[in-house]
């Protein structure tokens, strides 16, 4: 195979990278990320754990996983991304294994901080950082193709599992996604450049002005202050978004809403944001990023102020659900694009970890605070409350960061 003359020697085709570390994605998400709650029932009957002492394994794995973003950032800029999504996969697929044998609550808290460590190394930010690597000034375009497929994740990974789970057991199922991992694992190694591999540059390089000492990329990121305003703003979403994820179904549950209503709006979700990422697909030449994130931050607020002013019919709560899934499946495109635009193109894989690791830990703390919230204020309309005002201080972080970007103190 002819190699690309785009900055360096690729082993594969851009194109091809992009393709496979998309279908990459896909798996990962589906089977690491989302299937968690799939087995939070079975192992309780099993095992006799309470749900929220699981919870608290899988809050701890994404602590962890927001911790290393930064570390994993750098290795990555370094040109360190094959080792690291590989290794992050097949050491995925072990603890899979090890899940899959686990009878001790201690042990399983040990694997779920090791399957946050994976997570930090074979999700989307690594997976953006490679891209951006590849592609250069191309590489809206080609996170916008990756998250549209990214965007399948829930729809294949968990009726795949739970169909696994109904026919074999839960154990048995998780060694078919250790198997699985594996996979990914090899299909990392074959398509993620090394280090010998040069990057293409987003924008050409501007050179310290005279007498001016040259900063690390992250030094000067944190001098620029559209990079506060967007750990505010994905710092905000992060714990929103995990409250709303964990409580959603016990709230909808609380105010009477049939079982069967509750699992369409939840199924809904998921396509609503295969379809925003398509209509951006469709229109992506006339939307600004700037634009974009005005769409998802005042979506955001407004759809869980619909759920704190109780509604409970069918029809509101579709447009709920249509709402919110587009926002959610926007956002993540706007991380991508946003640190190059806002901050610079200089240092994307450390600039992007330094911001997911607030948003991580944020994400970590939602479900319990939300938690302690219900229990403070006796229901869940206080909190929804909250949750929509915290989206409102983060819009007005997207806002400052658009309005300050690039501009250094």
């Amino acid at each position: 195979m002819a190699k690309s003359k785009m900055g360096g020697q690729w082993r594969k085709r851009p194109s091809t990278i992009l393709w496979m570390l998309s279908l990459g994605q896909l798996v990962s998400w589906g089977l690491v990320y989302y299937t968690f709650p799939l087995f939070v029932v079975p192992m309780a009957e099993e095992l006799g754990w309470s749900r929220s002492s699981m919870f608290g394994a899988l809050s701890a794995g994404l602590l962890v996983a927001g911790l290393s973003s930064i570390s994993v950032g750098a290795w990555i800029d370094r040109g360190h991304g094959r080792m690291l999504m590989t290794g992050g996969s097949l050491f995925a697929a072990v603890l899979l294994l090890v899940w899959s044998r686990v009878d001790s609550l201690p042990l399983f808290y040990a694997l779920w901080i090791g399957l946050g460590v994976c997570q930090a190394v074979i999700l989307y930010e690594p997976a953006f950082a490679v891209i951006t690597r590849v592609y250069g000034p191309r590489y809206k375009q080609a996170i916008l193709l990756m998250t549209f497929l990214g965007g399948l994740a829930s729809t294949f990974g968990i009726p795949f599992t739970l169909l696994l789970v109904e026919w074999i057991g839960w154990r048995p199922t998780l060694e078919v996604l250790a198997a699985i991992m594996l996979g990914v694992g090899l299909l990392h190694w074959l398509v993620v450049p090394g280090p010998g591999e040069a990057a293409v540059p987003i924008a050409a390089p501007v050179p310290p002005a005279a007498g001016i000492v040259s900063k690390s990329p992250l030094a000067a990121a944190v001098r620029v202050p559209a990079f506060w305003g967007l750990v505010v703003a994905f710092a905000g979403y992060g714990l929103a978004f995990s409250a709303m994820s964990f409580h959603l179904i016990p709230l909808l549950d609380d105010r009477g809403v049939p079982i069967a209503t509750v699992m369409a709006i939840i199924a809904l979700i998921g396509p609503m944001q295969v379809v925003g990422r398509v209509l951006l697909m469709a229109g992506q030449r006339h939307v600004t990023t700037i634009q974009l994130g005005a769409l998802v931050y005042f979506a955001f607020p407004v759809s869980m102020a619909m759920l704190a002013s109780g509604i409970s019919g069918v029809y509101a709560l579709v447009l709920f659900a249509v709402i919110y899934g587009v926002a959610n499946g926007l956002i993540t495109i706007l991380r991508g694009m946003s640190v190059p635009e806002f901050i610079g193109p200089e240092g994307y894989g450390v600039v992007s970890g330094a911001l997911t690791m607030p948003t991580n830990v944020m994400r970590a703390a939602g479900p319990i605070v939300a938690s302690l919230a219900w229990g403070a204020f006796g229901g869940y309309t206080p909190v929804l409350w909250g949750l929509a005002g915290i989206m409102v201080v983060a819009a007005a972080g997207f806002a400052a960061a658009a309005l300050l970007s690039k501009r250094i103190t």
